[in-house]
């Protein structure tokens, strides 16, 4: 019956025009709206030794009350926040500028209350980019660069996601105003087609599932824990890993929601 299910909607796919191939994306006037006034804003002066990371000497530089807007119209709009990084990156892809956020920034927006759902880590990150990069093809949209401050593993909560999230970034020299810092560099690619958008060449994050798989990584190192990549296509959530894992309606589920 599934796979009969999969069938049907692999022809009816088939039999639409480009511009009708997005068979689930949710509508989000809110986050359209902040982004617009994004627009009014103008790139700043990157600091000389967060350039490598930020791919520009000038990128527009998110503050907290910006990042608490962007997360406060996801809320409106009913979210999750691997989705906003796609409009997001639309924006940032349609008009050439970096964009980024320090960790600080972040850590104000995530005491103010918000819960994330399920997306990639963000405590302990000090800075946070997306670059767009013209050479890529045309479904590429931004390059996305994490500094975190330390490595270290995140345990979701259970009804969240039953696995834990390793950090574990190559260890980066970098300097901003506060002078030479040391720092965990996470990368990883953000494509959007007409039916699905997927962030892909992960490097620096990896799963460990829990239960007997989990079990079986940590005692047989030569086990693979690495994250291949996760995508979102008609509302669900594949992931790609040592254990594949599809959730179901994951964009239509309030828990994997941006809320506060």
């Amino acid at each position: 019956m599934k796979a009969l299910a999969m069938a049907l909607l692999s022809a009816s796919v088939l039999a639409l025009s480009p511009c009708e191939l997005r068979a689930f994306e949710p509508p989000a006037p809110h986050l359209e709206a902040f982004l617009a006034g994004l627009d009014q804003r103008l790139p700043q002066i990157v600091p000389e030794g967060l350039r490598p990371f930020a791919g520009d000497s000038t990128a527009l530089r998110l503050n907290a009350a910006d990042v608490m807007a962007l997360l406060a119209a996801a809320e409106q709009d009913t979210l999750t926040l691997l989705r906003v990084n796609v409009f997001l990156g639309r924006w940032i892809a349609a008009r050439n500028v970096p964009v980024y956020a320090s960790g600080e920034a972040v850590d104000e927006a995530l005491t103010a209350g918000f819960s994330l759902g399920l997306t990639f880590p963000l405590n302990h990150v000090a800075y946070l980019f997306f670059l767009p990069d013209s050479s890529k093809p045309g479904d590429f949209l931004v390059h996305i660069r994490a500094l975190y401050d330390t490595n270290y593993t995140f345990r979701f909560d259970r009804h969240i996601f039953n696995a834990d999230v390793i950090v574990h970034g190559a260890e980066t020299a970098y300097a901003d105003d506060g002078g030479p810092r040391t720092g965990y560099l996470v990368t990883q690619e953000l494509y959007d087609d007409q039916a699905w958008a997927r962030y892909t060449n992960i490097e620096g994050i990896s799963g460990r599932k829990r239960g007997v798989a989990g079990f079986f990584q940590r005692v047989f190192f030569f086990i693979p824990k690495t994250l291949d990549g996760v995508e979102l296509r008609d509302g669900h959530l594949k992931i790609k890993a040592f254990v594949d894992q599809t959730i179901a309606d994951f964009e239509r589920l309030e828990r994997y929601q941006v809320r506060r």
